[in-house]
């Protein structure tokens, strides 16, 4: 995928984000072929750059598994993973000496959501291979960038428009600010750990990052909305205005998410939990808290074992997990590594779950 101006449009073209009116109604959907008449329409529209796809085959292409690099090889780093470690020690700066109401600097924090679009948009294969984004969050920072990195590459595979990704983005990398105004602690602990008082004030901090954003230009409503709004749920469970799915946008139910199962993992304000058990939950809620449609697409991008982790079977073997059943992403392969006596594995055994049925992993290390 790549941003181009429209002047440069020859025809042929694939359009890989739609073309949408400032009222959000979709104009060109994604996947269309440009044709001249298709050229002309988005001039008159005013549009002077649109996102086209590179090559629809390796676009379009999913790959059957992900193979862990050999003793000796290189492993590939994603551009987006370089981005976020290099963001976070800007926004770790910004935050750190960030007074309440005094935003001009919080705008280094909205290039850094724009550099984390970019580096996605340069490396699409990222979109259809989530699972291998290892990035662990340790503290807040690293969980805003985590979230907004989540956030923004789902909003591409559910082909939200260009408008909406950015918004996304924006709104996911300032979502969490207003920790900075809490006292409370949030690492490794759940709301209904916190004694009343704490839970209370716990849950201030979207409403004082929001008002502390409020009247800021440079950040839209919609960002806004995802800052204040992250913790609703669905079913009206959430806060801090109990609001259902029907009154919050598919940007806002997006970015809760992927906050939810990134604290989930990372234990910023949430007891941490493995991600096998993480994903488990998301399941369990998927259409009553949180909106289904986008769970599951959430739920088919990443794996409950990633590549390289080792896991426990259920006959009390170890073993690494080295490539991905991509349909089934709770059937990897795995080399297996010691027996369930403690004694390593001498030969070179590989078992692939997909046809192991009767061979289960029941945990991770």
């Amino acid at each position: 995928m790549k941003k181009v101006s429209v002047d440069s449009l020859k025809g042929n073209e694939i359009l890989a984000l739609p073309v949408v009116s400032d009222n959000d109604i979709v104009l060109i959907h994604a996947d269309v072929v440009l044709t001249s008449d298709l050229i002309n329409r988005i001039h008159n529209i005013g549009l002077y750059e649109v996102y086209i796809k590179d090559d629809l085959v390796n676009e379009t292409k999913e790959e059957n598994h992900v193979e862990i690099p050999k003793q000796g090889e290189t492993v590939h780093v994603y551009k987006v993973e370089e981005t976020i470690e290099n963001s976070r020690e800007v926004i770790k700066s910004v935050l750190e000496k960030h007074i309440y109401k005094h935003n001009e600097e919080l705008k280094q924090i909205g290039r850094e959501a724009e550099r984390i679009i970019d580096s996605v948009l340069e490396e699409p294969e990222v979109i259809t291979n989530i699972t291998e984004i290892r990035n662990v969050s340790t503290d807040m920072y690293t969980h805003c960038l985590n979230v907004c990195s989540l956030s923004t590459i789902m909003a591409l595979r559910l082909r939200m428009s260009e408008k909406q990704v950015r918004n996304v983005s924006l709104g996911a990398i300032l979502h969490d600010i207003g920790l900075r105004y809490i006292k409370v602690p949030y690492i490794n602990v759940t709301e209904s750990d916190m004694s009343d008082k704490d839970a209370i004030e716990y849950k201030k901090h979207t409403i004082f990052g929001y008002s502390s954003l409020q009247d800021e230009t440079w950040i839209t409503d919609v960002a806004k909305e995802i800052i204040l709004l992250h913790h609703e749920r669905i079913d009206g469970s959430g806060y801090p205005f109990q609001q259902t799915g029907d009154k919050l946008r598919s940007e806002v139910k997006l970015v809760s998410i992927c906050d939810e199962f990134d604290s989930l993992i990372s234990g910023i304000g949430n007891r941490k939990l493995k991600i096998y058990e993480a994903i488990e939950y998301l399941k369990v809620h998927a259409g009553t808290t949180f909106d289904a449609a986008i769970t599951e697409k959430l739920l088919d991008s990443v794996a409950a074992f990633p590549v390289g982790i080792t896991v426990i079977t259920d006959k009390g073997e170890k073993g690494v997990v080295i490539r991905q059943n991509r349909e089934y992403t709770d059937r990897p392969v795995i080399k297996m590594t010691f027996h369930a006596d403690g004694t390593p594995y001498e030969e070179n055994i590989e078992k692939n779950l997909m046809t192991e049925l009767t061979m289960f992993i029941v945990d991770t290390e």
